[in-house]
């Protein structure tokens, strides 16, 4: 290994560790969270009005303009053309401060006309709509700061700078916490220690990028050339990125839709499940789809379909890998990751045994989620992000046609149920319309390891399912006796997957097989070397 790829091994290695630390601080701050608020009409009704500015900022922000501006940003550079790249980023930026800006001011105007015609439930309980439009306007400012975000992120992506992008995330849980910890007890505030911490921690997320951006020589000025056709590029590709990205999103919304006419709980116990869903999603297929991005990028825009296919398929079977043995654990012992994490304060028992189905039938599309991450990866580093957007209609469509048909008979189970089916779907028609790209997706080699993933989760599942169920009396004795047994399960099994990953010789057993390879294959045109610090 040259100094050079490990150096970029080396960034892979910081950014999954940071990625880590954040889901692991994430994961703090919902214990915060349900312990002072568990499943109350307060918490259900934020959960519910979050989606709003959430989807939103998928629209118009975050890793929708990174998407869609690393590609022709990286493309520029790979020419040589700087100062044009340069141009582009100053005009992006400004075009998001002017526009995003507006439409956020506008949108905090109109909140109670939004809530009114998202949530026609809470209109009959005039505190609860009070509370749902003041949360609203707290939480759409984040959307514009998030813009600007996406920008940075973008131009730091692009010079292959992952580090402080994936650690800002870690700041951004920490400001809640300080928030839940010093004002949720206050009774002028209470819930609103969560809308006012989600806003502060925006700002120092924003603020935290700064620094890095100024050791790049990037020649940032105030730019409206919105003729610009680079920048007409660049938005035009975030129409279905956007989409396509926020598919997640745009389900929430729809879901959350259907929860109002299930119970005042429902939001809130499926935003709880969904918050542990993402907890492998965020920490391993969103940092192997973000680590792979630009090298995929850069097999594209060189036409090198051989290497673009073999680093699509290295990120697919990585991502299964990963996912698998998560999907086994939340299916067949969901209450006890629920019960460790979530199970105190006003969080109880019952609220558990709520929870926990959720999860499992959440749990259901997780892999088929994950890898949906990559090969969005793979269709934006193509510049073809309209085709998984033609999928992603049809997804909203299905989904909300699944959530009618579900939740009468199954409740919040129904509704994430759904989700699951949706995302096997998006699977199987991303798969299809990758292969009419690229000729194959290396299909072969990605069920073989597949099909042997599948035995080590199986594996997997047995021990940890006779474990729990054999001590799950002792973990009623208290935190510590939960704690340990919880340890023991998911140990044991994790120890048994990788003993049978092992045993089966499956070749992604090693994460650093995802690295050596990164760094081997990423190759750099001379002119573009000089550039990237």
């Amino acid at each position: 290994m040259t100094e050079r790829q490990k150096k970029l091994a080396w960034a892979a290695v910081v950014v999954a560790g940071a990625t880590g630390i954040s889901r692991i601080v994430g994961v703090a701050r919902e214990v915060l969270t349900a312990n002072a608020f568990g499943v109350s009409v307060q918490i259900n009704t934020f959960a519910s009005v979050a989606v709003i500015p959430n989807l939103i900022r998928q629209l118009v922000a975050d890793s929708a303009i990174s998407a869609a501006f690393v590609p022709v940003f990286t493309s520029l550079f790979s020419k040589g053309e700087h100062e044009r790249a340069y141009r582009l980023a100053s005009s992006l930026l400004s075009f998001m401060i002017v526009v995003v800006g507006a439409a956020t001011v506008v949108l905090m105007l109109g909140a109670p006309l939004i809530v009114k015609i998202f949530f026609p439930q809470f209109a009959d309980q005039a505190y609860v709509s009070h509370l749902a439009v003041e949360m609203l306007r707290i939480l759409l400012p984040t959307v514009l700061l998030f813009s600007v975000s996406g920008v940075v992120i973008g131009v730091l992506y692009s010079f292959e700078r992952f580090t402080m992008p994936a650690v800002v995330s870690i700041v951004w849980n920490l400001v809640i916490i300080a928030f839940i910890v010093l004002f949720s007890g206050h009774g002028s505030l209470g819930i609103y220690a969560l809308a006012w911490g989600t806003f502060f921690g925006t700002v120092a997320q924003l603020l935290l990028l700064l620094p890095p951006l100024r050791r790049i020589d990037l020649k940032w000025r105030v730019s409206f050339e919105w003729r610009d056709p680079l920048l007409r590029r660049v938005l035009v590709l975030m129409v279905p990125v956007t989409i396509t990205l926020g598919i997640l999103n745009f389900n929430a919304l729809v879901d959350f839709f259907f929860a109002q006419f299930v119970s005042d709980h429902a939001a809130a116990q499926i935003n709880y499940a969904f918050r542990l869903y993402q907890l492998p999603q965020g920490m391993f297929a969103i940092t192997i789809g973000t680590v792979l991005f630009p090298t995929l990028s850069r097999y594209a825009a060189d036409f090198d379909i051989t290497r673009f296919r073999e680093t699509l398929s290295l990120g697919v079977r990585q991502i299964f890998f990963v996912s698998l043995p998560f999907v086994a654990w939340f299916v067949v012992v969901p209450h006890s990751i629920v019960q460790l994490i979530y199970q105190h304060g006003q969080f109880v028992a019952a609220d558990t045994a709520a929870v926990a189905p959720i999860l499992a039938f959440f749990t259901l599309g997780m892999a088929f989620a994950n890898v949906n991450v990559m090969f969005n990866r793979g269709f934006q580093s193509l510049q073809r992000p309209w085709l998984p957007l033609y999928v992603g209609l049809v997804n909203l469509a299905l989904n909300a046609l699944l959530d009618w048909a579900l939740y009468p008979s199954l409740g919040a189970r129904g509704i994430v149920l759904s989700t699951s089916i949706v995302s096997a779907f998006n699977f199987v028609a991303l798969l299809v319309l990758m292969r009419r790209q690229i000729g194959y997706v290396d299909g072969r080699r990605i069920l073989v390891s597949l099909g042997k993933i599948l035995v080590c989760s199986a594996a997997l599942a047995v021990v940890s399912y006779a474990l729990w169920h054999g001590l799950r009396s002792v973990a009623d004795g208290g935190l510590v006796a939960l704690i340990v047994v919880v340890a023991a399960v998911f140990g044991s099994g994790g120890l048994v997957y990788l003993g049978a990953a092992r045993l089966l010789r499956v070749e992604e057993l090693s994460v650093m097989n995802l690295l050596r390879r990164r760094g081997r294959s990423l190759r750099l045109p001379p002119d573009e070397t000089e550039a990237v610090p």
